[in-house]
């Protein structure tokens, strides 16, 4: 179910049983045009036990949802890989990094305006990375991602990315986004560049707080066409 193409059919009630066995009710919903091979739809739901109201957005072989105490094994997996050398404040050293990590973005996500949206990647069934927009003032919001080390190469950051940017523009009223990178990290340039993003500044540098190495940092950012042509 989770496959549906929803250039063939948004199948609303599927979703809604769905999100019903996750603890969630519905609020509203609505499809978004999106800017790759599929449509997007944002799925505003509200956990039964809670006043929050969080928003689920389905692409064509994920969801993207508010980050949950429940994740902390799977985010933990992913955000302690030793291996991570190109993420400004990662990789977590303790389990209890990640749990405040988690902690803390529920934390603003009960606010009426968060300041950091952070979303898990739910990809056949399993979380398997972290996407989020940050609000950076000025209607320009940052976007950043981590997919686990096992699921790299299947374009996963790319079709999360490109979702989450046209929830910005739609949702947030975003005019701009923009996302930073290690000028050797080609992985997420490629990401960069596959969801429209454009190059505009490579001469910044930055210091790893983790390790203190300097490194060569890219900018790079996507307007939103769709506020400049007055579409609505």
């Amino acid at each position: 179910m989770l496959g549906a193409n929803f250039k063939r059919q948004f199948d609303a009630e599927t979703y809604e049983k769905f999100f019903a066995g996750m603890g969630y009710e519905k609020t509203g919903y609505e499809i978004v045009c999106g800017r790759m091979s599929c449509d997007v739809a944002v799925i505003e739901v509200r956990k039964n036990q809670g006043k929050i109201v969080e928003k689920i957005i389905k692409a064509e072989r994920m969801i993207l949802r508010p980050v949950q105490e429940s994740d902390l094994e799977a985010v933990h997996e992913y955000a302690g890989d030793k291996e991570i050398t190109m993420m400004m404040f990662l990789p977590n050293e303790t389990k209890e990094e990640t749990e405040k990590f988690i902690g803390d973005s529920i934390a603003d996500w009960k606010n009426e305006n968060p300041h950091d949206r952070e979303f898990v990647i739910v990809y056949e069934g399993k979380v398997i990375g972290g996407i989020d927009l940050e609000n950076c003032g000025d209607g320009t919001f940052e976007i950043g991602w981590i997919v686990n080390k096992k699921y790299r190469g299947l374009g996963i950051a790319s079709e999360a990315a490109s979702a989450l940017v046209d929830y910005g523009f739609k949702e947030l009223g975003a005019k701009k986004i923009i996302a930073h990178c290690d000028s050797k990290n080609k992985a997420s340039e490629k990401v960069m560049v596959k969801i429209g993003m454009k190059l505009k500044d490579d001469k910044e540098t930055r210091v790893y707080p983790k390790t203190g190495v300097v490194s060569g940092e890219y900018l790079y950012e996507l307007e939103n066409n769709r506020e400049k042509h007055g579409e609505n």
